[in-house]
């Protein structure tokens, strides 16, 4: 294991109580330093055991932060003790896909457990959802839990039932040259302070408690931040190593929409002229902003350790989609559908579920509804996407009506250029499909699951690709999807450079 990449900031006096006063003023809350106790805890009060029998709820949410970047997870470049403490003390489902790998799409789609193309949020400047849409929020305050949410919001009403804190309060604070902090890591803090606050207080009631925090969103800026400064780069100490699917060999055979993703993505044109030093640069980065992440899930799981609800709390950790980590010389999130983006963390933690238990059966976000629903006893749709977890948490085997696919899609970023994209994952396969020039690519999982070779011109894999064709159409179908009449709109003045990211004009 290295050693810890971020050591933790210092809020500046002065910006620290000016911000603190502004939270204060808007939620209601007496807010004090993000600082821990000497003994490594945040310093709270013991409080009288709460006195209603149903079970609370905390979702503990970060952004753009991959199954992979957790060392729970076999990851040695990074530590996470916070989330480590989740996944040692619950069940992980390890093969949990994202619905979208876009912030509001993604968010919209797990708080309603329906697909992105059913709720009409397909990108970050979406229309609000139709305000009888049922919700997360509204199915548990209707059941007369406490529901309450700190953090990143970008939900397009999907969170409607939620008693919603501000999330543009900000605690500024001493950075290291090397890793600028942006709007993402100053908002954590206040996410941080009143979700801590809100835990030390006497709960009368069951509570639903959303803390969703920012990071590591916060190397999409620093990407930004460093696009034209490599050659006089701060000193980040010893540099992670690529991943082994970092150089992208396969490129002639990918879609048009990938081979040219730098023409569609602005981060990843920032990054089309990356030398290896810069990608682990990169990496570097990600993981100093995934481990300041995990300090604030780890002082949320203190503080809830030392409150009235300990002992009948249903911890719920997860992220809304991932990050491209350097591989196949990609970074950020777009329309690339693959597992570093795609993948995400999701995992049970409280009164009845297994401890150190791994679920390997295909689950999305969009599962969170109906689990939540069904721990507590509360009734939801029927005609939605998402499917309860409670038969993989019970049973020793997956049951044998358990889906055998998962969705991902793609529309827009905000609307600059449109790609519109479906991915299907199977238990063994990976197909993606692209509205522009038809393009799809076939990934065996088992035996690559890199996703190094695309396989949908190998005639060894015909009858596979004509049966994920077929379950691609019956998805269509089964879901009303009208994807086939969308249009694609890369944007203007792309596809004329040669085949690679580098070949960009700079």
């Amino acid at each position: 294991m290295t050693e810890s990449n971020y050591k933790g900031h210092l809020i500046s006096r002065r910006s620290f109580i000016k911000s603190s006063a502004i939270a204060a003023a808007a939620t209601g809350l007496t807010v004090t330093g993000c600082a821990s106790s000497p003994e490594g805890k945040t310093a709270t009060t013991v409080k009288k055991k709460i006195t209603s029998d149903k079970p609370n709820i905390l979702i503990i949410t970060c952004d753009q932060l991959s199954f992979d970047a957790i060392s729970a997870n076999g990851n040695s470049d990074v530590r996470t003790p916070g989330m480590d403490r989740i996944f040692n003390s619950g069940t992980s489902f390890d093969n949990t896909y994202c619905q979208f790998p876009l912030c509001s799409p993604s968010r919209a789609s797990f708080w309603t457990g329906r697909l992105p193309h059913q709720t009409r949020v397909m990108a970050n400047d979406a229309k609000m959802i139709h305000n009888r849409t049922v919700t997360i929020g509204s199915l548990f305050s209707e059941a007369g839990y406490e529901t309450k949410h700190f953090g990143k919001t970008h939900d397009f009403g999907s969170l409607r039932g939620f008693d919603v804190a501000r999330d543009n309060i900000e605690h500024k604070a001493d950075a290291p040259e090397a890793f600028p902090e942006h709007y993402q890591s100053k908002r954590d803090r206040v996410t941080l302070e009143l979700a801590t606050r809100y835990l030390q207080q006497e709960h009368e009631t069951p509570f639903l408690l959303a803390v969703e925090f920012y990071n590591p969103h916060n190397i999409n800026n620093w990407i930004g931040a460093f696009k034209d400064r490599f050659d006089n780069m701060p000193d980040m100490g010893n540099l992670p190593a690529l991943r082994a699917n970092h150089n992208n060999k396969d490129m002639v055979n990918r879609p048009n929409a990938i081979k040219h993703a730098c023409c569609t993505t602005t981060r990843q044109r920032q990054a089309a002229h990356w030398s290896e030093q810069n990608f682990r640069q990169y990496l570097k980065a990600y993981y100093y902003y995934t481990e300041m992440a995990d300090d604030c899930v780890g002082k949320v799981l203190d503080a809830l350790e030392q409150s009235d609800a300990a002992d009948n709390t249903l911890i719920i950790f997860m992220s809304d989609h991932g990050d491209g980590m350097g591989s196949h010389n990609l970074v950020a999130k777009s329309h690339f559908f693959y597992d570093e983006t795609t993948r995400v963390p999701f995992v049970m933690s409280g009164p009845g579920i297994a401890k150190g238990k791994n679920v390997t059966s295909l689950t999305g976000l969009c599962d969170l509804l109906p689990t939540l629903c069904e721990y507590v006893g509360i009734q939801y749709p029927e005609n939605i996407y998402g499917r309860s977890l409670q038969p993989l948490l019970n049973d020793t085997q997956e049951p044998k009506d358990w889906r055998k696919s998962i969705v991902s899609q793609w529309y827009s970023m905000e609307g600059h250029s449109i790609q519109p994209a479906r991915m299907i994952r199977t238990r063994n396969f990976k197909y993606t499909h692209f509205i522009e020039d038809n393009g799809e690519e076939l990934y065996d999982m088992i035996n690559d699951s890199g996703e190094t070779r695309n396989l949908v011109s190998d005639p060894v894999y015909k009858e596979t690709l004509a049966s994920m064709r077929k379950t691609f159409a019956d998805y269509l179908d089964d879901t009303g999807d009208d994807y086939l009449s969308m249009h694609a709109i890369p944007g203007e003045n792309t596809r004329n450079h040669n085949i690679g990211y580098s070949s960009h004009p700079k």
